[in-house]
């Protein structure tokens, strides 16, 4: 594999320093992998990777100068945020499962992390614990609206992963904004213009095999690995984990979700976030990068990173 390391940016006073490496895979994929870190300053926890989900760039954890990567940073932990293949930067995606089989070894090799944490979200946060969940390198998990039973899509998730996955599309027209709204950002409370903004620049569209395997994948409540399936994979995984959810997720709901602790060995602490304990009751989009993500979101993930080994 080869790697280069640039130094991109100095966020603040705090002397946060971002820099960018690019991983390639075995099969020769180049993946995009960011890391956040203060200089000087240590901390006894691990390194924590972040992942977003299918469509979602880098973004989705640093957008406009702040997220959950820079927030996580400047408590002193050292933050990757990884692009797989048919995210961000990285190179092309045309199936689901070497996002995990592939890729995510490659990023853990190539930064030689043998002890981290993973934040993931959504889909690719349910194909990740089901074939990483007992990884010996995974100490622990935080799952953001990571679906696990079967469901039928609604109607507008159907209609747009039929389509191909394209946001550029939602993002060329009033109607394919509101598309936008409804399935990831509904009720977010958000800086106006944000989500405008994010739509054009934090996403990517998905290939079209991407597209019908996901949408295949929700039609059916499963997805076939080549080791079992999807499902079978998530009953192995023993990894500690926390499930974050948001009520107002159209993209990976909450009813999807909720099972998620009846289906994986390992213990699973759930929160469920609402509106009547304040803030917001979250959406894909807005539990990263909502107005009330810091001060209700974020303190979440910390303290269970943070918690004392059991």
């Amino acid at each position: 594999m080869t790697a280069l390391l640039v130094a991109l940016a100095l966020a603040s006073p705090s002397e946060l320093q971002v820099s960018f490496r690019k991983v390639v895979t075995s099969d020769g994929v180049a993946l995009a992998v960011y890391r956040y870190a203060r200089p000087g300053v240590s901390s006894p926890l691990p390194p924590v990777l972040l992942v977003p989900d299918v469509g979602f760039t880098r973004a989705a954890y640093d957008f406009e100068g702040a997220g959950l990567a820079r927030w996580l940073a400047a408590r002193g932990q050292v933050v990757f945020v990884a692009e797989l293949r048919g995210q961000g930067k990285a190179g092309p995606g045309l199936a689901l499962e070497p996002m995990a089989r592939v890729d995510l070894p490659a990023v853990l090799e190539a930064l030689r992390l043998t002890r981290v944490d993973l934040v993931v979200q959504g889909w690719v946060g349910a194909l990740l614990l089901a074939v990483h969940g007992r990884d010996a390198r995974v100490r622990r998990v935080v799952a953001l609206n990571t679906p696990v039973l079967a469901a039928p899509p609604s109607a507008l998730a159907e209609a747009f992963l039929a389509d191909g996955g394209r946001f550029s599309t939602l993002a060329s027209s009033p109607q394919g904004a509101r598309v936008f709204h409804e399935l990831f950002a509904l009720w977010a409370e958000l800086r106006p213009g944000r989500e405008r903004a994010f739509l054009a620049t934090g996403t990517r569209d998905l290939s079209r095999p991407v597209a019908a395997e996901l949408l295949a994948w929700m039609r059916a409540g499963d997805l076939p690995l080549a080791q079992g399936s999807l499902v079978a994979g998530l009953a192995r995984a023993s990894r500690p984990t926390l499930l974050l959810l948001g009520l107002a997720d159209g993209f990976s709901p909450p009813e999807q979700c909720g099972a998620l602790r009846e289906h994986m060995a390992g213990a699973v602490e759930v929160h469920v976030f609402s509106r009547a304990e304040g803030g917001e009751d979250f959406s894909h989009l807005s539990m990263l990068l909502g107005r009330f993500a810091p001060s209700r979101v974020f303190p979440k993930v910390a303290a269970f990173l943070e918690a004392p080994e059991r």
